[in-house]
């Protein structure tokens, strides 16, 4: 999940702002000075047979977007102040439900993979919007440097209520991507800020559309993967059963994560360690699903969250709960072992690489001993070093005691689950070297754990 934005209140944050940018001198272009298109980007062009009206549109990675916004007339579209002139400018503005309508053929509303790929591509969300804003066109010393040919215009934004705001100030994309029933993700640029925020937003207001070709492929391989717009980075991911899931721990730089031992080179490997309030996101920078989680506890000494948490994860993706690491399992094989784990499901889903070696095989009669329900059905000793079956690629990436430090990098794997057990403890998933089973346990919330993501 993304961050939920309070409208009402950006935009009174906003309006002073935009007060004290009028009190300047504005940078508005001349009569003569085109607004928007940058002129030393080769663009191809669109013309909607609809309307007859032709856009211009630009190459970015391996997708083709328009360069202007969509100007298209239908039901719950809108003119900037109801006025023509507004529509000619910056394009319409769309309620959601409209959006999703209105793209010419063989065009599409983009998901929030598009939008997380382009943002990527313009450098990360905390420049981006700088890249992606055009040269001209924006209130005070907020233009763009344009250097994609993508031209963001300042279209603002028309309220569910009928106002209309910050036309020079602001912009507002829509995404294909739902939070909820009432709410959806678009992409926010402000005059004020280098930053590209990918946001929840009411689906009633009034956003700009901008709209990209072809469709996306669905996940069918081991080898997809996806990019971090908040970083840059690449992570592959693989379809397991009805889940798709990072193959990779993440490796997104928080200010209280860290790498095992402190060393640059085991993130790289291993990715970050995560405490659980870290990787549930208590501080509410990227969602509110997970506030207070591991600060701030109810009359049982729980926090309450909203699931699915999105936590640490990237947009769309969230912090798996314990229910979910169990489909997993049952997903690649695992039966239930008598203790807290699947039998199998570690060996399936370790990495082949990076763990301590062992010959060490699972006792047949240790399993007929203790699991009556399995009994005579494992008819040969199974070996516990990792097969990798469905490229999950389990790593061994230890974890970090508040007081002991750094412990068992190459022998043991832990990973952070959305469900807390009690005011010192949350559930956990582990995988160790010696075994062929999934763990779940508990870890003490301020220990430091791995995290991978699965996508909403």
């Amino acid at each position: 999940m993304g961050k939920r934005v309070d409208v009402f209140f950006f935009i009174s944050a906003s309006l002073l702002l935009f007060a004290s940018a009028c009190s300047s001198t504005p940078n508005l272009q001349s009569e003569s000075e085109k607004v928007g298109l940058n002129k030393n980007i080769k663009y191809e062009s669109l013309k909607d047979s609809r309307d007859g009206q032709t856009y211009k549109t630009v190459q970015m990675g391996d997708r083709v977007w328009m360069a202007e916004n969509l100007r298209f007339k239908a039901p719950e579209s809108f003119c900037y102040d109801d006025k023509t002139a507004n529509c000619d400018k910056y394009g319409r503005l769309y309620t959601w439900a409209a959006a999703m309508e209105s793209c010419p053929a063989g065009w599409f509303l983009p998901t929030d993979v598009d939008w997380t790929q382009l943002l990527a591509i313009a450098g990360g969300q905390p420049t981006a919007g700088k890249s992606l804003k055009s040269a001209n066109g924006w209130l005070s010393l907020g233009n763009g440097s344009d250097d994609h040919g993508f031209s963001a215009l300042p279209g603002g934004i028309k309220f569910d209520n009928g106002s209309y705001k910050i036309d020079g100030g602001s912009a507002f994309f829509w995404s294909s991507f739902e939070d909820n029933s009432e709410n959806a993700f678009g992409l926010n640029l402000h005059y004020y800020s280098d930053r590209a925020e990918l946001n929840s937003n009411l689906k009633k207001n009034g956003f700009s559309v901008r709209c990209v070709k072809g469709r996306m492929p669905e996940l069918s391989h081991n080898d997809s993967s996806f990019t971090d717009a908040r970083d840059g980075q690449t992570y592959r991911i693989v379809k397991i059963g009805s889940q798709t899931w990072m193959a990779q721990n993440l490796n997104f730089k928080t200010e209280s994560s860290s790498c095992f031992g402190d060393a640059d080179s085991n993130c790289t490997k291993y990715g970050r360690l995560y405490s659980w309030p870290d990787a549930m996101d208590s501080a509410a920078v990227f969602s509110t699903n997970g506030k207070n989680c591991g600060s701030s506890l109810d009359e049982r000494g729980k926090c309450s969250p909203r699931f699915p948490v999105r936590g640490v994860c990237p947009l769309g993706w969230h912090l798996p709960s314990l229910e979910e690491w169990k489909t997993l399992f049952v997903a690649v094989g695992g039966k239930k072992w008598y203790r807290d784990g699947f039998l199998r499901a570690g060996k399936s889903l370790k990495s082949k690489e990076l763990w301590k070696g062992s010959d060490k095989k699972v006792d047949v009669e240790e399993v007929k001993r203790n699991d009556v329900v399995y009994r005579d059905k494992l008819k040969e000793p199974i070996s516990v070093v990792g097969s990798d079956d469905y490229g999950f690629s389990a790593l061994p990436g230890g974890y970090k005691e508040s007081v002991w430090g750094y412990k068992v990098k190459g022998v043991k794997g832990l990973f952070w689950t959305s469900n807390q057990s009690n005011s010192s403890f949350t559930n956990d998933i582990f995988f160790n070297y010696d075994d062929a089973i999934a763990f779940y346990g508990v870890s003490r919330l301020e220990y430091s754990l791995s995290v991978r993501c699965v996508k909403d």
